[in-house]
């Protein structure tokens, strides 16, 4: 009786929702497994979205042990999670695989290049294109100020956001990551993800510039 109700429930289901809730079991888990990480290391600052460069080729996800950070770039390389062999504290946290550097491929595979030094006009496009293409968001705008960008995401499902926007600046799901990641390696800036908010015309993103990966060195 059970697997007939079962099968009832899935026929009269729509596509949509069947996608929704793919997209729920494939980020929600991977998210919440960051953010326990994320506590029980008890780092306090803002992921930093790290540009690709020699250490790094596929760029990084720094997130500071203390939001008064300092941020040393040498001792960063593909091989280290936990940063602890450093000159102080404010250089210590978690380097982390950006959870969006694998949709960031498909957006240059779209753009047919790199998206190093595109700009933001370029990551507002490519990544809006893609995200529709895949269902994950209706669009992407990117503003840029001298010293931030503020970026609206509209996600096509936003119970994920609810479930996470309190983390989102540490921890942020794939969709957001890949912006961040993208407009990064786009604009050659080190971005500090500052704020993550819930408006009605979708989520709006403050990520503050940090100058270049040459002042980190």
């Amino acid at each position: 009786a059970g697997l007939f109700l079962g099968f009832i429930v899935l026929t009269f289901k729509s596509k949509e929702y069947v996608k929704r809730e793919a997209l729920d079991n494939l980020i929600l888990p991977y998210v919440e497994a960051l953010q326990r990480m994320v506590r029980d290391l008890g780092l306090e600052g803002n992921a930093l979205y790290i540009p690709p460069y020699e250490n790094m080729p596929e760029g990084g996800t720094f997130i500071p042990l203390h939001e008064d950070f300092d941020l040393d770039l040498g001792r960063m390389d593909e091989e280290t999670v936990f940063l602890t062999n450093v000159a102080n504290e404010r250089q210590m946290g978690l380097l982390i695989r950006p959870t969006g550097v694998d949709l960031v491929k498909k957006f240059e595979e779209h753009f047919e290049g790199t998206l190093d030094g595109s700009g933001p006009s370029a990551v507002e496009s490519v990544a809006s294109s893609v995200l529709r293409a895949f269902d994950l968001a209706r669009g992407v705008h990117i503003d840029e100020s001298e010293r931030a960008f503020r970026i609206i995401v509209k996600p096509t499902n936003m119970e994920i956001c609810r479930a996470s926007i309190e983390d989102c600046n540490q921890t942020a799901c794939p969709v957001c990551s890949s912006i961040l990641l993208a407009l990064a390696k786009g604009t050659g800036e080190v971005l500090e993800s500052e704020e993550f908010n819930m408006r009605e015309y979708g989520i709006e993103i403050k990520a503050k510039k940090l100058g270049g990966v040459r002042e980190w060195m």
